[in-house]
């Protein structure tokens, strides 16, 4: 018998911050044409002083970046952060990107003892829970790149 069933499909806990794409995840960011800023969320424009603001367009961020400092937390995130389980002690990482912005995101697969400033990062996602239709729900993360 063939059980015709599928994995319910994942979906980001927050619209419009992080893409999934063939080649794995990727952060939504927008960059002036003008100033060459990247912003973060691509709605949160920050733009140079004396910067006209045009030309503004959405892109995603380069699938690595590099670890720029971290910290480990040792309580869980405040709401509306919602795990299914406790994670804590967790790695947070800043990730410097090549568009020259820095992101924070929880840092998986890696002990806290083999983080290093400088290793190459790679964009990926990490799994808070599942919602009432047994979707699991997203969001971006960062793991050592292979």
């Amino acid at each position: 018998m063939n059980d015709s069933r599928q994995e319910p499909q994942p979906v980001p806990a927050l619209p419009d911050l992080f893409a999934v794409t063939n080649d794995g995840a990727r952060i939504m960011s927008a960059r002036c044409g003008t100033c060459g800023t990247c912003f973060f969320p691509k709605y949160h424009q920050q733009h140079r002083p004396g910067c006209s603001r045009e030309g503004v367009e959405e892109i995603l961020l380069a699938k690595r970046g590099t670890l720029a400092s971290y910290t480990i937390q040792y309580y869980m995130p405040p709401p509306p952060f919602k795990t299914e389980k406790e994670i804590t002690p967790y790695p947070i990482g800043l990730v410097e990107f090549p568009e020259g912005i820095q992101i924070a995101g929880i840092v998986v697969d890696c002990p806290h003892d083999k983080l290093k400033i400088g290793m190459p990062m790679d964009t990926t996602t990490f799994t808070l829970y599942r919602n009432e239709e047994g979707q699991p729900v997203l969001t971006w993360a960062f793991r050592p790149a292979k």
